[in-house]
């Protein structure tokens, strides 16, 4: 058997820019727009998803710490993440914290623990987990680890000491629309397909169950009604790409009944709970 548990490890905050760029505005642009927007769209919940599998437990990023909540924990010279972000996550609301409640260890009782992509807001746990498997791709992993990387919303200066992950190259064994493929488990129901767009080497987790798939899509769209409508964000390197993508996990839709499962989508828990697929038409 199967399970996905969400794990909601606090909020963020974005400009609606951020969340949804302008057609026909370049990645420039749509950042530009971003850093001019005078509103907020408030206390998105950051989601962390737990998959209970036979061969074992697997993490799907690592949600955000309590100290983002701490104005002091971001580079003071950046503007987005002084101005543009504001990420609330109270003691006890960080995922080791709430596997713990759950009544795991997150040290030990984790087979794995799967980055979509390297952003604060995924990254920003891993200090739970010295001894799990750490799963990125090995393209996300090299920018996120760089000063541009910084500029794109990572922190590398607060990743744990220790931390060495496997590195993620994707094999050509398609999976549904997506090209190329990497099996986390042996039975091959747990897959990761790229989803690059939102950040470059960014990967999604299909789960595939007798009735179901399930498409922990990560950052790759922030809900399900952006997906169908095919809105890209205002954090997209390319908007081509950015659409691509969409049009992918779109197609897996339409393929296989899918519930789509984002980071911070208001809906998603809803939709697991009543077993809400995509549209197939």
């Amino acid at each position: 058997m199967i399970r996905i548990t969400p794990i909601q490890t606090g909020t963020v905050s974005i400009r609606p820019h951020h969340y949804c760029g302008e057609a026909g505005r370049s990645p420039l642009g749509r950042k530009i727009d971003m850093m001019r927007d005078k509103d907020w769209l408030e206390n998105l919940p950051i989601y962390t998803y737990l998959i209970e599998h036979p061969e074992g437990n697997f993490l799907v990023d690592s949600g955000d710490t309590a100290e983002n909540s701490s104005k002091a924990y971001l580079p003071r010279w950046h503007p987005f993440f002084q101005h543009h972000v504001l990420v609330k996550v109270a003691p006890g609301e960080e995922a080791g914290d709430q596997l713990r409640a759950m009544g795991l260890n997150p040290a030990k009782d984790l087979k794995g623990v799967i980055l979509t992509h390297m952003h604060h807001d995924h990254a920003g746990g891993l200090h739970y987990f010295p001894h799990t498997p750490i799963y990125v791709s090995r393209e996300n992993f090299m920018l996120a680890n760089s000063f541009r990387g910084t500029i794109l919303g990572c922190l590398p200066m607060h990743f744990p000491k220790w931390f060495a992950p496997v590195l993620v190259d994707l094999t050509d064994e398609p999976c549904g629309p997506f090209p190329q493929s990497y099996p986390i488990t042996r039975d091959k129901r747990i897959l990761l397909v790229p989803t690059p767009g939102h950040m470059r080497g960014h990967l999604s987790v299909v789960v595939r169950t007798p009735d179901v798939t399930y498409m922990l899509a990560g950052d790759a769209t922030y809900d399900q009604g952006l997906l169908l409508e095919e809105l890209v964000d205002g954090v997209t390197y390319d908007v081509a790409t950015s659409t691509d993508t969409l049009k992918k996990i779109r197609a897996l839709g339409i393929e296989e009944p899918t519930i789509l499962l984002p980071a911070h989508d208001r809906n998603a828990v809803e939709r697991l709970g009543s077993g809400l697929i995509l549209p197939r038409s």
